[in-house]
């Protein structure tokens, strides 16, 4: 074989598979950004920053009129509407205010929100830091990436009817969280009570650019394990009277009060203090659907 016969070989190679690559991501395109969204059923399977990133581009603002913005502890509550909105689950692992105004801000731009539920967690506000790169994320990863092979992997899974260790996440958004259960109750330091200034202020905003759109602001305190939250309870207590204070105003439903002891009480809700064991997701979507519309009711 002649060098010349060689070069075109290769190259013609590797412009073959870039081809179909890209055919591949035509079609199957995980994010909705290459082909019209509006009615399709797309879900983040791994990468969860990054893949939440790509589908608020055209995803969430074609299909979804109402938003639940937290960190992991509500990553995997798998609430479809609330008072007549369709909900997407924006939570996301280890997840923060700074993270959450670069998603929901993409969605903003086309999107028309009428509600956002906003988890009043101490991990939310405790940092500023962006994980995953996905400040520098372009809409071109949605061509070839690595992310991108690897939800096409998941799409050929789950057409195939295999199930895989995240095959349960949903079209809404809702993940799945592969914690070990362990519940181990301990005494938290004051730095995990931290109010990051910067972080602050990107919650701060993030509400009221939903504001400034017409969507209503409902807050949720999670519910945490009882005897951890017992613990910490006055530093649960402090942290949700000062962030209240420096967020606009809204109804919360503070799933930490008297009423949901019982709830809270029982392990097998729990997969650690703070993660909720699938049954208990349900109950809290459950009890969201139930008085999320009683909270906007009495705020009027």
């Amino acid at each position: 074989m002649t060098a010349r016969l060689w070069i075109i070989m290769t190259f013609s190679t590797i412009a073959a598979v870039v081809g179909a690559s890209a055919v591949i991501a035509y079609a199957v395109d995980p994010y909705g950004i290459l082909r019209d969204p509006k009615g399709r059923e797309l879900t983040v399977y791994f990468f969860e920053l990054k893949a939440k990133y790509l589908v608020n581009e055209r995803y969430v603002p074609a299909n979804f009129d109402g938003l639940i913005i937290g960190p992991s502890s509500s990553a995997n509550w798998d609430v479809s509407s609330l008072a007549g909105a369709r909900i997407y689950n924006e939570s996301i692992p280890g997840g923060n205010a700074a993270e959450e105004q670069m998603l929901v801000k993409r969605a903003l731009d086309k999107g028309h929100f009428k509600m956002a539920v906003f988890v009043l967690d101490p991990s939310m506000t405790a940092s500023h830091d962006i994980n995953e790169g996905v400040d520098a994320t372009k809409n071109v990863e949605a061509i070839g990436s690595f992310h991108l092979f690897a939800h096409e992997a998941a799409f050929a899974l789950h057409a195939a009817h295999i199930k895989f260790n995240k095959s349960d996440a949903s079209p809404n958004g809702k993940l799945v969280l592969n914690l070990a259960k362990r519940i181990q109750v301990a005494k938290l330091g004051t730095g995990q009570f931290n109010i990051d200034r910067d972080g602050l202020n990107d919650y701060r905003d993030l509400i009221q650019s939903l504001q400034a759109k017409g969507a209503t602001i409902i807050y949720v305190a999670p519910p945490v394990y009882e005897p951890q939250y017992k613990f910490n309870e006055a530093a649960y207590k402090t942290y949700l009277d000062t962030i209240r204070m420096y967020l606009p105003p809204g109804p919360i439903i503070n799933m930490n009060g008297p009423e949901y002891i019982a709830f809270r009480s029982n392990p097998d809700n729990y997969l650690d203090c703070w993660h909720l064991e699938p049954q208990g997701a349900s109950t809290v979507t459950t009890l969201l659907e139930k008085l999320v519309p009683q909270a906007i009711s009495s705020s009027h």
